[in-house]
């Protein structure tokens, strides 16, 4: 069963809740494409990413765009990461 069906199950309608988060608002919906694709890299859903990119590439949106949203992202995974080197303390 596909996740989106499951969901209908408990009268969550997903892709109507989806759409209407990613049209246009405060924020352009080509910026909350990229910020889907940038949060999908974050959390490491490869699902997601594959996702929002092949929509973004739909949408018009650039490849060069699409790598700096992950640029973005993979800086926040990687200041999420380094930052444990401040705790491992001096091996003592």
């Amino acid at each position: 069963m596909e996740i989106h069906d499951l969901l209908k199950n408990y009268g969550i309608d997903f892709e109507d809740f989806s759409g209407k988060i990613m049209k246009d608002g405060a924020i352009p919906a080509k910026v909350k494409r990229l910020i889907a694709i940038a949060s999908a890299v974050a959390v490491g859903c490869d699902y997601c990413v594959d996702h929002h990119v092949k929509l973004a590439y739909e949408e018009g949106i650039s490849r060069d765009e699409i790598v700096e949203a992950v640029l973005v992202a993979s800086l926040v995974r990687f200041g999420s990461g380094i930052r444990h080197i401040a705790n491992l303390g001096d091996g003592e």
